[in-house]
C-alpha cells in the first residue's frame, strides 16, 4: 500500500492548542489581581465616604443637644472626631465646620467635616485623598436654654 503522502511529511503532527491555556492563565493573572486591587481601593473611598458622613451627623446630633453655641461647636468637633476614631478612620488633616447660626429652639445646627486620608490607607502607594460631608440637625422647639 503505499501513501498519498510525500515521504517526508509521513511524521509530521498537527500541534494544535497543547499549552496556550497555561500561557492565556500567565497572561490573565496580572489583569485579574490588578482588578481586584481597583475594587478593594474603590471600596475603601466609599467606606470613608460614608464613615465622614456618619461623623458628620453624630457631630450635628450632637451639637443640636448643648444650650449654648460655643459648647455646641466644641461638642460637635469633639463628636466628629471621636467617630473618625472609632471607626478606624485616619485623617492627616482634620476640619469640622459648625454653624451655628440658627442655634435657638426650632432651628438647625449643621456641620461640615473634612477628612484628609492618604491613599496608603486607601489600599495605593502614594497621595492623598480628600473626602467631606456635612449634615444638619435640628434643635427641638420645646427646650429650654441654660438658665
Amino acid at each position: 500500500m503505499t501513501s498519498s503522502k510525500p515521504r517526508g511529511q509521513e511524521r509530521r503532527r498537527c500541534r494544535g492548542d497543547g499549552g496556550s491555556a497555561s500561557v492565556e492563565l500567565t497572561l490573565l493573572i496580572p489583569v485579574i489581581v490588578l482588578a481586584l486591587m481597583l475594587i478593594v481601593v474603590a471600596g475603601r473611598q466609599v467606606s470613608a465616604a460614608l464613615i465622614t458622613q456618619d461623623a458628620a451627623a453624630a457631630a450635628a446630633r450632637t451639637a443640636s443637644l448643648q444650650r449654648e453655641a460655643g459648647a455646641a461647636r466644641t461638642q460637635a468637633r469633639q463628636a466628629a472626631e471621636q467617630e473618625l476614631t472609632d471607626r478606624g478612620l485616619a485623617c492627616t488633616r482634620f476640619a469640622a465646620r459648625v454653624d451655628t447660626g440658627r442655634f435657638a429652639p426650632g432651628g438647625a445646627v449643621e456641620v461640615e467635616v473634612e477628612c484628609t486620608v492618604t491613599v496608603v490607607d486607601l489600599g495605593v502607594w502614594g497621595g492623598r485623598h480628600r473626602v467631606s460631608a456635612s449634615a444638619s440637625s435640628p434643635v427641638d422647639p420645646y427646650r429650654g436654654s441654660t438658665p
